[in-house]
């Protein structure tokens, strides 16, 4: 039976969801025997969120909307694998955790002006992660490697 796969982008730059088509590009016709892409923004229309197998999900958790979609995600994946150093690290949006009091009061109209969370959250702290991908973007050969691990 082949996985059902989801592919979610939340707070960057989507260069991991870029790099992703250019692997798919060379990948994906062995890979389709093992898997059916069910989302995926950057290829195809939105689908219901629900019952995947993988979820390979990019990007930072920094507002209420985006830390119940994430959540949304979990539930509905037996597999969620955090794809670059924004998901891993919630960086570069998590610059904003470490302002001092002065850069805090200073950025409170613009912070305000946006339904943030009181912190940027990386993807393994708003949910549970069963892997991760190293990179900004992506290493290809490392999502490789753990893309087909849960492929089979």
């Amino acid at each position: 039976m082949k996985k059902k796969v989801g592919i979610f982008s939340f707070t960057c730059d989507e260069g991991c969801s870029i790099l992703l088509v250019e692997i798919f590009n060379k990948k994906l016709v062995g890979w389709l025997e093992k898997m059916d892409i069910k989302y995926f923004l950057s290829i195809k229309e939105e689908s219901e969120v629900k019952d995947f197998d993988v979820a390979l999900v990019e990007g930072v958790i920094n507002t209420e909307k985006e830390l119940k979609e994430i959540k949304k995600i979990r539930e509905n994946s037996k597999t969620l694998i955090a794809m670059g150093a924004c998901a891993m690290t919630g960086q570069p949006s998590g610059q904003r955790n470490l302002f001092s009091a002065d850069q805090l009061a200073e950025a409170k109209d613009t912070l305000n002006s946006f339904p943030f969370l009181p912190k940027a959250l990386s993807i393994k702290e708003a949910v549970k992660v069963d892997d991760e991908i190293i990179g900004c973007p992506i290493n290809e050969g490392k999502f490789i490697e753990v893309f087909e691990k849960w492929i089979g």
